[in-house]
């Protein structure tokens, strides 16, 4: 009896999970101009942050393969009178690495939840290079649920920030 019980059991939880997996895919939105979206399956609202600009050296030349690693990204809460946050920060740590182009231009893209206030992205500029001649640098680039524009449906919409990046020679 115990046998029977434990392969219905797992012969259930193999038929729920296909069922969740066959609801999640069709839940999947078409983004005219993006495709699919990144979070396809998901059942709560979602937003894109992007974060590009330019690292330069003091003369204001591109520099090309700088590591820009984005280690992780801070949502505020806001505190409204019908709601108090026990916490007013959720961290989540991120640990992604991209390089500069040729001409020193970047882009990253991030896809979460927005906040109910804003959102912090912690980014450190890093010379990689075996032989490295510059200094590292960071930025954290706030987002504010303002910034997003074109939102639709789970869709809420888009918020871009460019910034700029100079970093020092080393001994300067």
């Amino acid at each position: 009896m115990k046998k029977i019980n434990c392969k219905f059991i797992k012969g259930a939880n193999w038929a729920l999970a296909g069922l969740i997996t066959l609801l999640g895919f069709s839940s999947c939105e078409k983004n005219d101009n993006e495709g699919v979206s990144m979070v396809c399956g998901s059942v709560w609202p979602y937003a894109e942050f992007v974060v590009s600009g330019k690292v330069t050296d003091s003369d204001d030349r591109g520099l090309q393969d700088i590591g820009v690693i984005v280690s992780k990204a801070d949502h505020h809460q806001r505190a409204t009178s019908s709601f108090m946050p026990d916490r007013n920060v959720v961290t989540y740590e991120i640990r992604d690495t991209l390089r500069t182009s040729a001409n020193g231009d970047f882009e990253y893209q991030y896809y979460r939840m927005p906040g109910n206030d804003s959102l912090n992205i912690y980014i450190k500029f890093e010379d990689l290079s075996e032989n490295a001649r510059f200094e590292t640098d960071s930025a954290k680039i706030t987002f504010f649920d303002s910034d997003l524009k074109g939102g639709e449906g789970w869709y809420k919409g888009k918020a871009e920030k460019k910034i700029d990046i100079k970093l020092k020679n080393k001994g300067e």
